[in-house]
């Protein structure tokens, strides 16, 4: 037996493979946005591959009770909570099915690989056709709204990413909660303001001051406006 710090002596001439369409690699692969997407399409994948049954599927559960599965997705994502995100992302890139499954011991959801075969699974299972698990029935799976990433607001808001800017939108996404960045472009689109440098400095106070209170005896649009661009307001730099 290999321990992790072994070197991998390379793979044998003929063994057991799981298939993936070349189409993943041009339609799919290019439009994941995090490694937990690729690592829950594959490992769907592989261990759907090993059923024998007309619907093809498993959930996080059956996913996370694989060893090898569990430490990938420690390794090189964020554990189970990164598998979970990573189902969906693969099933909004068209890559996966999802099917939500409920009965007398509750909800689960399970995924499918996107194949002729699954989607005939899904159909039959949707219309009662088919049990996907026994005395269950089954519905589209409820997608939560996906968070709009913050290259996006940028465009959205500001306008056109240059290499210079995309450096820093890349820190401040992996150093600033999501729900921080969206509010600081919706502060600074309510003030008709869109320039980074101001999100930024919204970004900064809060952390170094905490968020302020959203209720009652919030300050004014031109107290914010003293408060993250100092001074008057005669002039408020409009740069990107």
């Amino acid at each position: 037996m290999t321990s992790a710090t072994d070197p991998f002596g390379g793979f044998p001439g003929i063994g057991k493979a799981t298939a993936i369409p070349n189409l993943f690699f041009t339609a799919v692969l290019p439009k994941l946005e995090s490694p937990a997407a690729l690592l829950a399409f594959l490992w769907v994948a592989r261990l759907v591959q090993e059923q024998r049954t007309e619907a093809r599927c498993v959930s996080n559960g059956d996913i996370w009770a694989n060893d090898f599965a569990r430490k990938s997705f420690e390794q090189l994502a964020e554990g189970r909570a990164s598998l979970d995100a990573g189902l969906l992302e693969s099933v909004r890139a068209g890559a996966l099915l999802g099917l939500d499954l409920s009965g007398a011991t509750g909800r689960e959801t399970v995924f499918f690989v996107n194949n002729p075969g699954s989607r005939r699974a899904v159909t039959r299972a949707r219309s009662g056709a088919l049990e996907i698990r026994p005395e269950t029935s089954a519905s589209p799976l409820e997608m939560p709204e996906a968070r709009p990433g913050i290259f996006r607001l940028y465009e959205e808001h500001i306008g056109t990413i240059t290499p210079m800017i995309g450096d820093r939108l890349a820190e401040a996404e992996s150093t600033y909660p999501a729900e921080w960045i969206e509010d600081a472009f919706r502060e600074a689109a309510e003030l008709n303001i869109r320039n980074w440098r101001y999100i930024e400095r919204i970004l900064r106070t809060w952390t170094e001051e905490g968020r302020p209170d959203e209720t009652a005896g919030r300050d004014s649009f031109e107290d914010q406006k003293r408060r993250f661009l100092g001074g008057s307001l005669g002039h408020v730099v409009r740069y990107r």
